[in-house]
């Protein structure tokens, strides 16, 4: 670490922007965590901020390592990151060496990543887990920890394609999951700190998903520009008013749709963002029938809660789904739902 306090805010920033050159190439390599690696790093500085010991340095630190955890993944087989179900002994062989494939490639400068951290991430606190050592407990690095309990909670919550059953869970679902795990995979210490983070942090600033902490105005624009990137490379080059100019809607929006489901993106959601980058009408996810109506002052008229802008609706038909991160479609606009809760009603807040 040593020089990290000398070190300029364009320096840093111009290193932060290598490693996120090397993140969307890992995610490139494997669309299923479009976007992992960002939320992981949020996460991980969000909760050594509570730390003693964590200044600015150290957290700058952090946020790369954070991000670049899994940069090893790009050396491995693409095939068996999309494996559906669990892997064979050869394949487990291959993804238990990503952690050391990052450091052995790493793509930023070595001063800038607390390289430990990507190593041990999959470390389990009573010593299991990998990569093979005699290491556990408080023994195992502090940024290794911090980025596992982040990973984990950011794996849960998104759907993968080896969790068949149950491709993603709810945040309420994860940490119930997380306090389970706790002093065997993960540091009981950090998982009560991040339960206690994403209350405060979270539920007080829009509801169980954390609107402001996930940095949520982001992800629709985030999402949107993925969807062009891969638009361009169906279609080639097009106008953003008229992109279809001519084409024949329903072969190019079939195949966008199809190359978005490949990210961490469900069908219905895949198809909100390909009509609207397409400039198709879209087509409302709630009946008016649907919803009941909701007092308050993020009601049907919305209001501003945090840095975004927030919507609360009650649904009568409780077959809707209205999963976290969903992209909806509700009086002609794209958003995204960031948490229910069922009683009388199921109740849906939507955020842009």
């Amino acid at each position: 670490m040593g020089g990290w306090s000398t070190i300029s805010d364009d320096e840093f920033e111009r290193v932060k922007g290598l490693a996120e050159d090397a993140r969307k190439a890992c995610e490139d390599h494997d669309p299923v965590t479009f976007h992992h690696s960002v939320r992981v790093a949020h996460w991980s500085v969000l909760l050594a901020s509570r730390l003693v010991g964590f200044g600015l340095s150290r957290l700058r630190r952090l946020e790369i390592t954070a991000m670049l955890h899994d940069y090893g993944k790009n050396f491995v087989d693409p095939k068996v990151l999309a494996k559906s179900g669990p892997l064979d002994e050869a394949e487990w062989f291959q993804m238990r060496n990503h952690p050391e494939l990052g450091i052995t490639h790493l793509p930023v400068p070595l001063d800038y990543v607390a390289h430990e951290g990507i190593r041990w991430h999959h470390k389990y606190y009573n010593g299991g887990g990998y990569p093979e050592g005699d290491v556990k407990g408080v023994d195992l690095p502090l940024e290794a920890r911090l980025i596992s309990v982040a990973d984990v909670f950011d794996a849960l919550t998104s759907k993968r394609p080896y969790r068949v059953e149950h491709p993603a869970f709810t945040p309420s679902e994860a940490l119930d999951i997380m306090r389970n795990m706790s002093g065997r995979q993960l540091d009981p210490s950090l998982v009560s700190l991040f339960d206690a983070v994403y209350k405060g942090e979270c539920e007080r600033v829009g509801g169980a998903a954390g609107a402001q902490t996930m940095q949520l105005m982001s992800i629709l624009g985030v999402e949107i520009q993925r969807a062009r990137d891969i638009l361009k490379r169906i279609i080639g080059s097009f106008d953003l008013r008229n992109p279809l100019r001519g084409r024949v809607a329903e072969p190019v929006l079939n195949e966008l749709i199809a190359k978005l489901e490949r990210t961490n993106l469900d069908r219905g959601s895949a198809e909100n963002i390909a009509r609207s980058v397409l400039a198709l009408p879209l087509k409302e996810t709630f009946a008016p029938d649907d919803l009941e109506p909701l007092r308050g002052s993020a009601g049907p008229t919305g209001a501003m809660v945090g840095h975004h802008f927030e919507v609360r609706l009650a649904l009568r038909n409780r077959e809707r789904d209205t999963s976290y991160l969903k992209v909806v479609v509700y009086k002609g606009r794209l958003w995204l739902c960031i948490s229910e809760t069922t009683d009388d009603a199921i109740e849906v807040r939507l955020a842009r």
